[in-house]
């Protein structure tokens, strides 16, 4: 700001806060000779001699009242100033947020300091204090109570408990540490505020955003936002204007709370706590007590200049290794005349958040994670109809499986569309999409791309029925098992499990992937090497954490070679044996708790618990190909791409070599790169000196090959 001049509304309001400051100059000067006293605080002696009653009233006092006239008059003014945008927030502070005429006072004398430098240079020159930032306590209290009139209500506005220096609006006032000279001034972010509103004095402040009344976000239409965010209304105002928000994710809590403000008809302060909690790479977390507590303070007192919700964000933690002394936070959140909301994005864990909560008394509401049925509908909205045309049915389908919060599938989009490709690149928006998850299964499993397509796949009838069953359970569970009630009477063994059992090379891996992509879900194979540890109790922490990570995720998990975890179990005949029965039971407990998609697949179905046999709801037994399925098998493992004769005799193959599938795809592998080596097509030559070499290397004796059979 700069000296007010003559003008516009805002320009003549800022005059009269300068005039106003020079009319408590002026009655200040017109007592004392010229300030000379002020820094001792003494009343000239003519002046405390006539208080006494002695002597004739000075010269001097008659010049004091009529400055006190003047004083009257500006405050009376200060009712009067127009409705203009910055008028408004002037208006706002004066009259809304200020009490009295001594804390007005204050704040005019203050505001002059940026307002008018010539104010601001008379004012430290008769302070004494020419190069303080602000005013010399003691002086200011000269200035407010000349005649010591008041001088109980100046000690009081001065105090550090004073809701002038509580809320912030004055600086100075809660200065730490024991200081001979206090020197007040108006806090930044309301000058900066008075001036140019709340979106500028966010900025530069990382950890203050500001999102005004007339934001509108489509999602808050979805039928599922809306309820959370009457909810969460009603919420505050039975729970005393304090509410904790618990969250699936922080952006979800900041989508509720500007939905509550606009409901309101107000604006919304957030507040980002992390900017005070720091980690430097290699180093013990630790906690910038003051940038926390200066920041709740500015986004406080923000929040009251506007009449506006406070949302305070990032106290939770995410580990053990952070303690907070919180009762600094309390303390400034408690008195303020306006809506807190906490946000506590970790529902599942003890965070600072959820005791700053607790301390506040606030009542506590979480969000209504989406199902499978209820984020079809989000997606529905959310797309735009040329996106999901583009998208199509499989591509919708396959967006709808991530299990995404609102938040976070508003911002997939809004990245998306403004990316190559847009929404319309399935694959791009569906990385986007499992970045947004944010699960850890990767950890101890590996992801599984499937490159197979069905019709890759030569499956048995009574392998493709127990097949057709599992994409049907995963598509209608949701109608089954919520809809119509089953979920209610039985709270447990609701997941999807499935195992697939036979001869290595039957395709049952394969298939778990094309199962996994025609559900829309990702497919992570279990890696027994970052699971199973030698150490008592370990290995079951990782399995639960694989677990609860699935869950969040929402993938599917493969456990190949299931046998070795999921083995039989023993005869308890040392401490040895009771261990390994433990990691079983533990298996059935998890296993029977999850609801996803759990597929395992064995070579040895014998060697399976019969626990755990009660407890899969599919089983499909993976027999080695006959003929006719082999025949078929040769001829999908040739790629359109592939340079082959004009007729290959897949008869032949079929009939001279008992294959299963896997020993299919590498015969037909190596047979290309035989075909790459000579620069020819692929013959039935070629394939049977594969067919051959496979063979040798399983130690099979080759009593024919497909040459030597009639074509």
């Amino acid at each position: 700001m700069t000296d007010a001049s003559a003008g516009s509304p805002a320009a003549s309001v800022a005059a009269d806060v300068v005039r106003w400051a020079r009319a408590l100059l002026g009655r200040y000067m017109a007592l004392y000779d010229h300030g000379t006293s002020a820094q001792g605080g003494v009343l000239p002696a003519e002046l405390q001699r006539w208080l006494r009653g002695e002597g004739q009233a000075p010269e001097r006092l008659a010049r004091g009242r009529a400055a006190e006239a003047e004083l009257a008059a500006h405050r009376s003014a200060a009712l009067a100033w127009p409705e203009t945008e910055e008028a408004g927030r002037w208006r706002r502070l004066m009259h809304g947020v200020l009490q009295s005429d001594l804390e007005r006072d204050l704040v005019a004398l203050l505001a002059a300091l940026d307002l008018s430098p010539r104010t601001a240079a008379t004012l430290r020159l008769l302070s004494g204090w020419t190069d303080a930032a602000g005013i010399e306590r003691s002086f200011a209290q000269s200035l407010l109570d000349p005649f010591e009139a008041h001088a109980e209500a100046v000690a009081d506005l001065l105090r550090s408990d004073h809701p002038l220096a509580v809320l912030g609006v004055v600086r100075g006032l809660q200065a730490r540490g024991e200081f001979r000279v206090q020197f007040l001034d108006l806090a930044p972010v309301a000058l900066t505020w008075l001036g140019h509103g709340a979106a500028v004095a966010c900025r530069g402040r990382d950890q203050l955003r500001w999102f005004g009344s007339e934001a509108t976000e489509p999602l808050w239409q979805w039928p599922l936002v809306r309820a959370d965010i009457t909810r969460a209304t009603e919420q505050l105002t039975a729970g005393g204007g304090r509410l904790r928000l618990r969250a699936g994710t922080a952006d979800d809590a900041l989508l509720w709370a500007r939905g509550v403000a606009v409901s309101m008809g107000r604006g919304l302060v957030a507040y980002d706590g992390q900017t005070a909690l720091r980690r430097q790479p290699g180093e013990a977390a630790w906690i910038d007590s003051d940038a926390l507590t200066d920041g709740v303070r500015a986004a406080g007192l923000l929040a009251v200049l506007e009449n506006a919700p406070l949302l305070v964000r990032g106290l939770g933690q995410d580990d053990g290794s952070r303690a907070l002394d919180l009762t600094a936070v309390v303390r400034l959140l408690q008195p303020l005349p306006v809506p807190v909301l906490i946000e506590d994005a970790q529902a599942e864990t003890a965070s600072v958040a959820t005791a700053v909560a607790r301390d506040l008394k606030c009542a506590a509401i979480e969000a209504t994670f989406p199902d499978a049925a209820q984020r079809r509908q989000l997606w529905a909205i959310a797309l735009q109809p040329r996106e999901r045309s583009a998208l199509g049915e499989s591509g919708f389908g396959r967006l709808a499986a991530f299990p995404l919060t609102p938040a976070q599938v508003a911002a997939v989009l809004q990245e998306r569309r403004l990316a190559v490709g847009g929404v319309h690149d399935l694959e791009a928006t569906a990385e986007a999409c499992r970045d947004r998850v944010g699960h850890r299964v990767g950890d101890v499993a590996q992801r599984v791309t499937a490159a197979a397509t069905w019709d890759q796949v030569v499956l048995p009838d009574p392998v493709l029925s127990v097949t057709k069953e599992i994409v049907a359970f995963a598509r209608h569970g949701e109608k089954v098992l919520q809809d119509w009630g089953f979920a209610a009477r039985y709270h447990y063994g609701l997941g999807l499990t499935a195992l697939f059992s036979g001869p290595p090379g039957t395709g049952k891996t394969m298939l778990a992937g094309i199962i996994a992509r025609e559900l829309g879900l990702d497919l992570y194979r279990i890696d027994l090497s970052r699971v199973l540890s030698k150490y008592i109790g370990e290995t079951e922490q990782r399995l639960g954490r694989l677990f609860e990570e699935g869950r969040r995720g929402g993938v599917a998990l493969l456990f190949d070679e299931a046998d070795s975890l999921f083995a039989k179990r023993t005869e308890v005949k040392s401490s040895v044996d009771r261990y390994a029965n433990l990691e079983v039971n533990f298996l059935l407990q998890k296993m029977e708790e999850y609801t996803g998609v759990v597929i395992l697949t064995t070579n040895f179905a014998d060697s399976i618990d019969e626990a755990f046999k009660r407890r899969i709801r599919f089983h499909a037994q993976f027999p080695l190909p006959n003929q006719q399925e082999r025949q078929q098998l040769w001829q999908a493992m040739i790629p359109p791409s592939l340079p082959i004769v004009a007729e290959l005799p897949f008869e032949l193959l079929a009939k001279a070599y008992e294959f299963s599938g896997g020993e299919i795809k590498n015969a037909v592998l190596r047979a290309a790169f035989y075909a790459a080596v000579d620069a020819t097509p692929v013959s039935l030559q070629l394939l049977d000196r594969a067919a051959q070499a496979e063979c040798a290397e399983r130690g099979r004796l080759v009593l024919r090959t497909a040459m030597s059979l009639d074509w």
